[in-house]
């Protein structure tokens, strides 16, 4: 059964918002003027953001090259995940889940565009990606502490859409999983979750695994050509 979060703590500070637009390994003297709104950002996305996740555990019943078949309540799913499917193949069982901070920041967002305060629209859109990674942190926190209950380690995080070979239609099958709705989310008919500060994803938990934390998978991701951050990790 689905399992809802909600008391999620978010933490946002003017000096995240403004680190988080400097390139790794540059350093950066931001004006006054960018300071004061990534002030107002901060405070403005604590009160708008509306932190939720859903997720639900599933055995793992199969695996093959590129693909991970799942058992179910009404029977097994399989779901297509390209060369990700090779991350997972050890799982004994996978926990899926979509997280989202809900439409207000977004909405203001626009709004404030609209008002022609470009700077602050900014701030505040970056404020929100990062209030969403906390919801996602939130996430992987609790597939590890699931897994280690078994005595257990855990993959990296998988995503469809960011994953080479997992393209984004694989969001039909995953969230199929999951009752969007009791969140607020739902999946356009281009497989897009709105709201758009909404995230998918899978974990898989089990024996094999060496790992105690959900790291990233950037050697796999569907960006890794064109990633700046990936290009700096290896001058």
């Amino acid at each position: 059964m689905a399992t809802i979060l909600r008391d999620i703590p978010i933490t946002l500070t003017s000096e995240a918002i403004l680190e988080s637009q400097v390139r790794k390994g540059h350093r950066k003297s931001h004006s006054p003027l960018a300071r004061q709104a990534a002030d107002m950002a901060a405070l403005m996305a604590l009160d708008l953001a509306r932190p939720a996740a859903v997720w639900d555990e599933f055995e793992v019943a199969g695996a093959s090259d590129d693909a991970l078949v799942l058992r179910t309540s009404d029977g097994a799913r399989e779901l297509k995940m390209g060369q990700g499917a090779a991350f997972v193949r050890e799982a004994r069982r996978v926990l899926v889940a979509v997280w989202t901070i809900g439409p207000e920041l977004e909405m203001r967002v626009n709004g404030l565009h609209r008002q022609g305060e470009a700077l602050l629209a900014f701030m505040l859109d970056t404020a929100g990606v990062l209030a969403l990674g906390a919801v996602g942190e939130a996430v992987r926190t609790t597939a590890e502490q699931r897994a280690a209950a078994e005595g257990w380690g855990v993959s990296p995080a998988l995503s469809p859409g960011s994953l080479v070979g997992w393209a984004v239609d694989g969001q039909r099958d995953l969230c199929a999983l999951l009752p969007l709705a009791d969140i607020g989310v739902e999946l356009s008919p281009y497989c897009v979750l709105r709201p758009h500060k909404s995230c998918s994803g899978l974990i898989g938990m089990g024996p094999g695994f060496s790992s105690a934390h959900v790291g990233a998978l950037c050697r796999a991701c569907a960006l890794a050509d064109t990633c700046w951050r990936r290009r700096e990790d290896a001058e």
